[in-house]
């Protein structure tokens, strides 16, 4: 296990003070609110300990996942609503794959709420410090294999992975460091048939879906992904990518919400021209780092989309943060 400091009892008494009042929304107490966990994230090797979906685990200061669960509580209605689908379509516990794990709390949620519908987790991330804690946060769960990897469409080097902000690490990095395709990686971990594939990579969704082609096409998992064009710009990567990889593999249909969970409309893969436009909203649109998660399934398998864009078992089954 890689080694993290020792959480601060200061530290956290603010960090959990700053998690309970931030469900406010008066722009004056946002603006006091948000001053000290700003100043507070800067600093690395700040750990605290909070609850995240009813596990006690450790977090660098700052993390935002927290915030933005407790202040939206639609945000993680997709995911949820994906994981009861595809388990009652597979009619058996499926193996859940996470890319982007971070902390893990993406897996606490899962478990929090779905346990008996998950028979493994899979947990990539290539960020040293959060998989620090990911290794921590998720010791006690026998069934959640771990890899320390980062991921590119090819075996090669690209752009290390840099904070952008205390909750995320995206490839922005002057250095280039090791990565390798998602094929590859679950092969080496040996990782069997995937079912549902969620990828939160910070502008490289698009490149882990290219280097994924071969999962894609033989195991036809359900796909959740973060589309967000502008962060695709700064890492220098084309958004188009992901929905190309998407379509070279079989899948037609997609349903997109916005960034706090809420639906927002059903695309089909082969309309890249409204695709193009809303691309074009979310680089300028006046709300600020406006993106999408997009769900998108195999053809052929009797999906009900409109129980997906519903989320009625999301809604009914959401535990706390």
């Amino acid at each position: 296990m890689n080694s993290v400091a020792t959480p601060s009892f200061w530290d956290t008494l603010a960090y959990q003070l700053l998690v309970k009042t931030c469900v406010r929304r008066d722009r004056a107490w946002i603006r006091w609110w948000w001053w000290p966990l700003h100043k507070k994230c800067t600093a690395r090797n700040r750990v605290v300990r909070t609850t995240i979906h009813n596990r006690e685990v450790i977090v660098n200061f700052g993390y935002t996942y927290p915030f933005v669960a407790r202040r939206y509580p639609t945000f993680n209605d997709p995911l949820l609503q994906l994981v009861a689908q595809v388990r009652r379509q597979r009619d058996r516990p499926i193996r859940f794959v996470d890319i982007g794990a971070a902390v893990g709390d993406t897996v606490l949620l899962v478990h929090s709420n779905c346990a008996e519908m998950v028979s493994e987790y899979v947990c990539v991330d290539g960020d040293h410090e959060f998989f620090a804690y990911l290794q921590a946060n998720l010791n006690f769960l026998p069934s959640a294999k771990l890899i320390l990897r980062q991921l590119a469409r090819s075996e090669g080097r690209e752009p290390s992975l840099v904070r952008i902000h205390s909750g995320t690490a995206s490839a922005q990095g002057k250095e280039l460091v090791a990565a390798a395709p998602l094929d590859q990686v679950l092969a080496e971990a040996g990782v069997g048939a995937v079912d549902l594939l969620k990828i939160d990579v910070d502008g490289f969704d698009g490149e882990v879906l290219a280097g994924a082609g071969n999962l894609l096409k033989r195991d036809r998992p359900a796909v959740i992904f973060e589309c967000h064009p502008i962060l695709c710009d700064r890492t220098g990567n084309d958004w188009g990518t992901a929905f190309a990889a998407l379509r070279d593999s079989g899948y037609a249909m997609t349903a997109w919400f916005t960034k706090f969970g809420a639906f927002s409309h059903y695309c089909s893969l082969a309309d890249e021209a409204a695709i193009a436009k809303m691309m074009e909203f979310c680089r300028k649109s006046s709300q600020e780092d406006w993106h999408y998660d997009v769900v998108a399934l195999p053809e052929g398998e009797g999906w009900d989309w409109i129980e997906l864009a519903d989320s009625k078992f999301a809604r009914n089954r959401r535990s706390p943060c």
